[in-house]
């Protein structure tokens, strides 16, 4: 540490160990669990947004859909799976997937490997409250969305965090894309 104003500063110089030259230095390339990725072009891409009921899932996916001139597909939440599997192999579309349908194997498969997607994390016990379920069913309700919140940390890409509005979460999916 060296004090030439008085103050302790943390001495860096041994944190940057290799120089590297960087062909474009204005590109964006998005790097997340599935990797490297191509810039996010909206016409040949597909956003699944995965939430449980109540987070808001529809109204960002609606959202996002309108930022990036896609379509939007907002199935009920007993939508079969086979239905959200085929709106998934879609492009140009942001889809708001019931959380329900990652215990399809063949949908998390293609949800892996087609598609970006974002997953919504939301406070059961909130939403179970919010969505006037109590005692018994409330209590069920909480423990379905821990078991498909393990489902669904096996297919996302990017997290969305709690007590966001979805105004500022399409911030936030703007950002993971690297757009700005």
């Amino acid at each position: 540490m060296s004090g030439s104003t008085g103050k302790d500063r943390f001495d860096t110089s041994g944190f940057v160990m290799r120089k590297q030259d960087v062909g474009e230095a204005d590109a964006t390339m998005t790097v997340s669990r599935a990797g490297r990725r191509p810039p996010f072009t909206p016409a040949a891409e597909r956003i699944v947004i995965l939430g449980l009921p109540g987070s808001g899932r529809r109204q960002l996916a609606e959202l996002v859909a309108q930022r990036f001139g896609m379509q939007a597909a907002t199935p009920d939440d007993d939508a079969a799976p086979e239905a959200v599997t085929e709106l998934c192999c879609r492009t140009g579309l942001v889809l708001a997937a019931p959380v329900s349908a990652v215990r399809d194997e063949h949908l998390r498969a293609c949800l892996r490997d087609g598609a970006r997607v974002f997953y919504m994390m939301a406070n059961p016990v909130r939403l179970a409250a919010e969505l006037g379920l109590s005692g018994e069913t409330g209590e069920k309700f909480c423990r379905e969305a821990l078991e498909l919140e393990t489902l669904c940390m096996g297919v996302l890409h990017f997290l969305l965090p709690d007590g966001r509005t979805p105004e500022q979460l399409v911030v936030n999916v703007c950002e993971n894309l690297g757009v700005a």
